[in-house]
């Protein structure tokens, strides 16, 4: 009876720890910006609301890169999303019958003052959503995102 009672009690300490690790937040910048590269590359940024990374509105903005024009209309495409899920449905929808523009990620360069930019040394490719840079803030000692800056390869 009482090895019934221990072993119960150790399979329910087992599973709330990988609850708790799951929806555990990223405790460093450079944390935060590895989660959010691997979430938005594999179209998964949804998943990342069970972590509570947005803290009210989440603007996104996309800048197109071949866009010519006298005073920059249609340079900058901003929206503003009450949480990941949404974001991830929107550029879901906008995305063609073939797939692209494509998801892409480069290496993290560096995560200063609330912001972690990544490294477009190499240049983009055509039909690429890259992930240029990352907006973040801190409440209460978690961070979350405020902004995701996208860089359109058109």
């Amino acid at each position: 009876m009482i090895r019934r009672a221990f072993i119960g009690l150790l399979l329910i300490c087992i599973a709330g720890s990988e609850l708790i690790g799951q929806s555990q937040s990223p405790q460093k910048p450079d944390e935060l910006a590895k989660t959010v590269s691997d979430a938005y590359q594999e179209k998964k940024l949804a998943d990342l609301d069970k972590k509570h990374l947005g803290a009210g509105t989440i603007t996104v903005v996309i800048e197109h890169s071949l866009i010519e024009s006298k005073n920059g209309n249609g340079l900058m495409k901003v929206r503003r999303f009450k949480n990941l899920a949404a974001i991830d449905k929107w550029l879901n929808s906008q995305q063609r019958e073939d797939g692209s523009p494509f998801r892409q990620t480069k290496p993290l360069l560096k995560c200063a003052k609330g912001r972690c930019a990544y490294d477009f040394d190499g240049g983009i490719l055509h039909n690429q959503l890259y992930l240029h840079d990352l907006y973040y803030s801190s409440r209460n000692g978690r961070l979350y995102i405020t902004k995701l800056h996208l860089l359109d390869g058109d």
